[in-house]
């Protein structure tokens, strides 16, 4: 009966299948780029026109509803139960990769 072998040489060479070396090698970089385009977009924060109801705790978002000087948003970092959330004005130049989604009213 005929035995199909990936990879090393057992047997009958005509009863083997070789596959290629690099075949490993392509799946872990083909496997890493899938996982790079998945990962992008979760890295940028987002500016929004007003501040959630509900944050999760530790979490930080920038508001652009205007209560800021000009050039300026509103840091807010959500807090545990029975807590105040952190409100602070932050120059818009310290924000990196953050989308506009809306100007404030």
């Amino acid at each position: 009966m005929a035995t199909i072998m990936f990879g090393s040489y057992i047997g009958n060479l005509a009863c083997t299948a070789q596959v290629p070396l690099g075949w490993p090698r392509m799946m872990g970089a083909g496997a890493f780029l899938i996982a790079l385009c998945l990962a992008q977009p979760s890295f940028a924060q987002k500016l929004y026109p007003y501040e959630p109801l509900m944050m999760d705790p530790y979490s930080t978002i920038y508001v652009n509803d205007g209560s800021c000087s000009a050039g300026k948003v509103l840091k807010v970092q959500g807090a545990p139960r029975n807590q105040r959330r952190k409100k602070s004005c932050v120059p818009m130049s310290d924000l990196r990769g953050v989308p506009h989604t809306d100007t404030a009213r």
